[in-house]
């Protein structure tokens, strides 16, 4: 009789032959694979397997995420025990998110005179551990990937602790096999261009407050859409953005430094770094976001309260067709440009016809129809495509390394 424990090796092999071949399949499939029961299997495809296995209308695939699983991986993650937070990586995983969360807290504080500097360290500490966490979990969580090298072995440091990378080492071997691309690198390197030579501005300096928040923001949500895609993390516990600068930033003040030549040579190189990505179709990554912020008062017009109500007197909105389309900017044509860009193993197939047919088959959630003649009852329709459909798309397919 098969033991309880080697039926997950069993659905391992299956997951791993079904990917590779690229098959669909249904949980009969999976029950006479490894001998659990329809109950076992539905529990566990709900509970464990939701990350790894799609389903759609046609039956079961397993996606992109399960490339990141080892056997080892695979059985400590389907264990009905908390085991799995005792891989390393997960504990460098769960530091990156506090560290994060505390540069959060720290520069959403009302007053608080280091702000941007403390900000910036605090968030190169997250990256350097999620970095770190990533590699670990590409090598079956052996921590001598990374620690430091030379020709007489792993170096010490001076208690006796091994030395690991740096984060510029992480950066450099993340972006070399494609984890990572130059959008994501270029902006870790810019928050740590600013932790290193901070030292050189007062925390009065009203310019690097705007820089830090365009490169933080941008650097949050890069954060979290790796943290998501690499290790599945949650992040519905917490809040995360930052505070527009405007709200605590409310008079002009003069900026000045040490040395002001250093100044304005440390800010001319951050702005020839953001320029230069200028034209990066990745939505899902960015160099800097700008958060801008209006105060009106609430006797103003432009500070009407609205609700809704049938009272045929009370005030009307309008929005038009273009502002409701701007979340949706692609076309059919343009989306299967950027994905042949995107992918190394992209084919606009039956394969692909059928993803699509699934995606918009669930609304306004990745597309929105619209008529090409809005005033014609009988006019056709054209479909736009949010760019979220792109990370769906990443489940499916390869990216360019």
């Amino acid at each position: 009789m098969t033991k309880p424990e080697d039926k997950t090796d069993l659905a391992f092999s299956f997951f791993t032959r079904m990917k590779r071949e690229g098959k669909l399949f249904n949980f009969s499939d999976i029950e006479d694979a490894t001998g659990w029961s329809r109950a076992s299997v539905r529990t566990y495809f709900s509970k464990k397997w939701g990350s790894i296995l799609t389903k759609n209308e046609d039956g079961i695939f397993v996606n992109k995420k399960f490339d990141n699983f080892t056997l080892k991986i695979f059985k400590q993650h389907h264990s009905q025990t908390e085991s799995i937070n005792n891989f390393f990586f997960h504990i460098l995983l769960n530091k990156a998110v506090t560290a994060s969360v505390t540069a959060i807290e720290v520069y959403n504080k009302p007053d608080f005179k280091f702000r941007e500097e403390s900000f910036s360290i605090l968030m190169v500490n997250a990256w350097e551990l999620l970095l770190k966490a990533r590699i670990l979990q590409l090598n079956n969580d052996n921590k001598d990937s990374i620690y430091f090298k030379n020709k007489d072995g792993i170096v010490l440091s001076n208690s006796g602790n091994p030395k690991t990378i740096s984060i510029t080492k992480a950066i450099s071997i993340l972006q070399s096999n494609g984890e990572i691309n130059s959008i994501i690198a270029d902006n870790i390197l810019l928050l740590i261009l600013i932790r290193d030579e901070c030292v050189h501005f007062v925390n009065e300096d009203n310019e690097l407050s705007v820089k830090v928040q365009t490169l933080g923001t941008a650097s949050l949500k890069n954060f979290m859409t790796l943290a998501m895609q690499w290790f599945d993390y949650n992040f519905n516990q917490f809040n995360f953005y930052l505070m527009p600068v405007s709200f605590y930033h409310l008079t002009d003040m003069c900026s000045f430094s040490v040395d002001n030549n250093f100044r304005e040579n440390m800010f001319q190189y951050l702005n020839s770094v953001e320029h230069a990505h200028d034209n990066d179709e990745d939505d899902n990554f960015s160099i800097s976001l700008k958060l801008e912020t209006k105060l009106v008062k609430t006797t103003s017009a432009e500070a009407m309260q609205i609700r809704l109500t049938d009272d045929p007197n009370a005030p009307e909105l309008q929005i038009n067709e273009e502002d409701a389309l701007k979340n949706f900017p692609h076309t059919y044509n343009g989306l299967c440009d950027l994905f042949r860009k995107r992918y190394s193993d992209f084919k606009q197939n039956k394969d692909f016809n059928k993803i699509m047919r699934h995606l918009q088959s669930q609304g306004e959630k990745f597309c929105k129809q619209r008529k090409l003649d809005p005033n014609n009852p009988k006019s056709i329709y054209k479909t736009f495509y949010s760019s979220r459909i792109v990370e769906e798309l990443d489940k499916h397919y390869t990216k360019h390394q």
